[in-house]
């Protein structure tokens, strides 16, 4: 009997300690298991850039070419066109490179969605215009996860995935506007009409805070602002109520030159569509040289165009993109479209280099 109870003891203590080790590996385990998730964790946001800035070098489809994908964010202006012709030109001329280019049409969901499938479809490098620089957040850091380097051209975004942009300084191309206005300034109390355009992009912003903050100080003009979202339709609506309000403006500024038809329709309809010199002239500027600019500079009824050079967009993109596939350094992490002044005064000098004269007939 006494050893039958020994034995019952022994067998249970073996248990329990069988029962604490089992309970002990358990345990290690969840706690490893939780080590490994939070690593993993940690390190998503390093491995994909490392993989970014490591693993691009030689990405290339099965028939040896490189994949450039494109997401435009509007084609209803020719700037867009012709800001991508020397991407175009350059990638026919090299021969190796596939261009695959998806436009959204002004609609955020659906350019999150095109991007995902340009990176679905093996795109070694991602060049972007953005609609929106907040909701396209979300779609480069799908980019980045994949270890897809991202270009902006036109629009800056602020993300861990871009390594270039290719764009102008709307800020200071604004002060530009605001000093033609300025040296026109005779002290006396004057109207300007200024156009804003988006305000979800980060050019319509900057565009109207460098006009504005050039023209403190200088209480004597009044600036009404006329919304148009970079819509021409809404800009003649809108520039047509304003002449109600304001019915002797001295000055028109238009921040986007491909809205420069609505501006000088709504000046037509009341009787100030006048040519330089004329009396009852409102002093006229634009930016960006876009079509019609440069027809109502030519035919004098604007003073000045401000012309951002977009046909030198689209090589300095491709000598970006291949640079960043074979894993060269890159010199800096920008390229600046330096925007120059053109008047009627200056035109046969300048002609050359404004796109809008340059490829007139590919623009009809």
């Amino acid at each position: 009997m006494k050893r039958k109870v020994i034995s019952i003891v022994l067998t249970l203590g073996l248990l329990f300690t069988a029962a604490g080790c089992k309970a002990d590996s358990v345990a290690d385990q969840e706690k490893d298991t939780v080590k490994t998730e939070t690593s993993a964790q940690k390190t998503t946001n390093e491995e994909a850039t490392e993989k970014m800035e490591k693993d691009t070098a030689g990405q290339m489809t099965t028939d040896g070419k490189v994949k450039i994908g494109v997401s435009t964010d509007t084609s209803s202006t020719v700037f867009r066109t012709v800001e991508l012709m020397g991407l175009y030109s350059a990638a026919e001329a090299a021969g190796n490179v596939e261009i695959i280019e998806l436009n959204a049409d002004d609609d955020t969901t659906t350019q999150y969605t095109q991007i995902k499938s340009l990176v679905d479809q093996g795109i070694d490098v991602l060049v972007c215009c953005a609609i929106d620089q907040d909701a396209i957040l979300t779609a480069y850091d799908y980019a980045q996860a994949a270890g897809i380097p991202v270009i902006n051209y036109d629009r800056r975004v602020e993300h861990e995935a871009v390594r270039y942009n290719v764009i102008y300084d709307s800020y200071s191309d604004s002060r530009q506007l605001a000093e033609f206005i300025l040296a026109k300034d005779d002290g006396e109390e004057h109207t300007i009409l200024l156009t804003v355009g988006s305000l979800a992009d980060p050019n319509g912003i900057a565009r109207r805070e460098g006009f504005k903050d050039t023209l403190k100080g200088h209480d004597n003009l009044k600036i009404v602002e006329v919304m148009t979202d970079w819509d021409v339709d809404e800009c003649l609506t809108n520039m047509q109520n304003a002449l109600q309000v304001n019915p002797d403006p001295w000055a028109v500024i238009n921040v986007s030159a491909h809205m420069d038809g609505a501006c000088m329709q709504a000046l037509q309809e009341v009787g100030l569509k006048k040519k330089v010199g004329e009396e009852g002239h409102v002093n006229y500027a634009s930016l960006s040289g876009e079509p019609p600019s440069l027809t109502y500079l030519q035919e004098g009824y604007s003073d000045a165009i401000y012309v951002i050079p977009a046909d030198l967009c689209g090589g300095a993109v491709f000598d970006a993109a291949m640079k960043l596939v074979n894993s060269e350094t890159l010199e800096s992490d920008e390229y600046d479209l330096p925007t120059f002044e053109c008047t009627l005064e200056n035109f046969d000098s300048l002609k050359d280099k404004i796109w809008t004269y340059v490829y007139a007939d590919m623009l009809e």
